[in-house]
């Protein structure tokens, strides 16, 4: 059998490392496209709930949760183990597009936005520390090109499927269609991903630095 060239596709690709690549780039597309996906469906958005004024929220405390969480997963990584803490982010993720599909009035949509913007920003920030445990060195040049492409395509999707399902009048599908991957993501988590270190209780949050 032939050997694969050193950090080639194939390299990247092989010994059982394709289905974790596809997770991973999952989870990138989640938060990446789920970033921008308002910026087409808020005038639906204000036409069934109101809250015109509060309109920014939408993205800004989804981005808000996203970078709070992404700074934070490191050490949550390490305090309950990679497997777990990603399946749970991405259960958290999906909890907050739930909110935000069936939520009455705008405080509960965009306290839904907040909550995918968390469990986005953590699931990411594992799938760094997953790459980092799953490819070798060699390998990550190409792995992080991957991830790169992926938060472009999903940066120019997210609005253009927020449009799509606002003109056939359904946009709480969005959120729908987001959460039923979201816990995709987890569940393939639980299975896929490697324990990584747990048990690390004392390990603690640098306060200043995250706020």
């Amino acid at each position: 059998m032939r050997t694969p060239t050193p950090g080639s596709w194939a390299d990247v690709l092989g010994e059982g490392r394709l289905p974790r690549f596809v997770l991973i780039c999952l989870g990138v597309w989640l938060n990446a496209a789920d970033s921008l996906v308002t910026a087409t469906i808020m005038p639906s958005v204000g036409k069934a709930l109101g809250g015109y004024a509060y309109f920014g929220w939408a993205t800004a405390g989804y981005l808000l949760g996203s970078v709070l969480a992404g700074a934070s997963s490191g050490l949550l990584a390490r305090r309950f183990g990679l497997r777990r803490a990603t399946a749970a982010a991405a259960a958290l993720y999906a909890l907050g597009c739930v909110m935000s599909a069936g939520g009455p009035d705008i405080a509960t949509f965009l306290a839904g936005r907040l909550l995918q913007g968390i469990g986005g920003g953590w699931v990411v920030g594992f799938c760094s520390v997953a790459i980092g445990l799953m490819f070798p060195d060699r390998t990550l040049p190409k792995v992080y090109a991957a991830i790169t492409a992926v938060w472009g395509v999903a940066s120019l999707l997210g609005p253009l499927i927020g449009g799509i399902f606002a003109d056939a009048g359904i946009w709480r599908w969005v959120f729908w269609s987001f959460a039923i991957q979201g816990l995709a993501v987890g569940a393939a988590a639980f299975v896929m991903l490697p324990k990584g270190e747990d048990g690390e209780a004392g390990a603690q949050i640098a306060w200043p630095s995250w706020g």
